[in-house]
């Protein structure tokens, strides 16, 4: 189970009081949802039922839009304030902080965090303008365990790619009875009932060596 920090102070602040009742509870949603770099694989289907309300892409308030950038078609949101609070400025020398650029990279994002002059490479102005449509449900394609295992790296977590796989593709690609829609939403399910692997007696006895030795040394 991921821990992050929390702003103790946002419910004194605008924006967060001026949001009804659903929107808040889904932009904290999303904030608990999003991967380490602050993008979140948008799915409001998903959102709905785990926030216990009906939300609709198509009319979220333009105060809470403003707080994201919205790329891939609309299926991935990025939110620029998640990287200053969580991480401040970010450092190349850090391995986790590594990860995170790796992906702001990967989508050309890093011109969207505080401090920066520029926008992301072939961004125009008029690409900064939030339009609110509706997003259409796409057909459902199958994917591979190559797919999986990148998205998994991406996502940070512990799924067994080829387990998932395997599942999946034996009872016809369904979720209960149901056709599956969204692969990543299934993966991202997994994801939650999914803890990191026991260390071995061997990596447990080296991890209390390294601390024995940080604290003699420090």
């Amino acid at each position: 189970m991921a821990k992050r920090m929390t702003d103790t102070d946002k419910w004194k602040k605008r924006f967060i009081r001026e949001l009804s009742p659903e929107h808040k509870l889904l932009w904290l949603y999303i904030l608990d949802d999003c991967n380490h770099a602050g993008i979140w694989e948008v799915d409001i289907e998903v959102a709905s039922i785990r926030v216990g309300c009906e939300l609709i892409y198509d009319i979220l308030p333009k105060a809470f839009l403003d707080k994201v950038v919205i790329f891939d078609n609309g299926d991935k949101w990025f939110i620029p304030d998640f990287i200053d609070f969580q991480y401040g400025e970010l450092n190349p020398n850090s391995n986790v902080h590594k990860s995170v650029i790796h992906l702001l990279e990967r989508y050309s994002l890093m011109g969207y965090l505080k401090g920066s002059q520029t926008l992301p490479e072939g961004v125009k102005d008029k690409d900064m303008v939030i339009v609110k449509d509706k997003v259409k449900a796409k057909r459902f394609a199958k994917p591979n365990v190559e797919d999986i295992i990148d998205y998994c790296n991406e996502r940070n977590n512990y799924v067994d790619a080829q387990k998932f796989y395997d599942y999946y593709s034996s009872n016809g690609w369904k979720v209960g009875k149901n056709p599956m829609k969204d692969w990543k939403a299934a993966v991202r399910t997994w994801e939650k009932n999914t803890e990191a692997p026991k260390k071995s007696k061997v990596e447990q006895s080296l991890d209390t060596w390294q601390e024995a030795r940080q604290m003699i040394n420090g």
